[in-house]
């Protein structure tokens, strides 16, 4: 009886030790995709606060772009409609 709780007990370590793999792999091509200013491209690891922050900045930055790109449409007159784009987006 003592090899059922063994093997559930390696069962749960295995387990988390695949969670903790893939949040560390999601982190590192999060990274990946952040604009980082370091010098000569820095392969520094970030810490997961860093990343997560630096994300929303980056997030922040590309709706603020969004919205200006709009109101240039709408000062030229056209029509700007969000589920165009979506739709515009999933046919190519």
């Amino acid at each position: 009886m003592a090899a059922g709780p063994v093997r559930k007990r390696e069962t749960h370590i295995a387990s988390e030790q695949r969670r903790r793999q893939h949040i560390k792999d999601g982190f590192r091509k999060l990274s990946e995709q952040l604009q980082w200013n370091d010098e000569g491209g820095s392969t520094a690891q970030r810490s997961e606060v860093a990343i997560l922050q630096r994300s929303i900045d980056y997030i922040k930055e590309l709706m603020a772009e969004q919205q200006e790109l709009e109101d240039a449409l709408r000062s030229q007159g056209k029509s700007v409609d969000p589920h165009e784009q979506a739709m515009g987006e999933s046919a190519q």
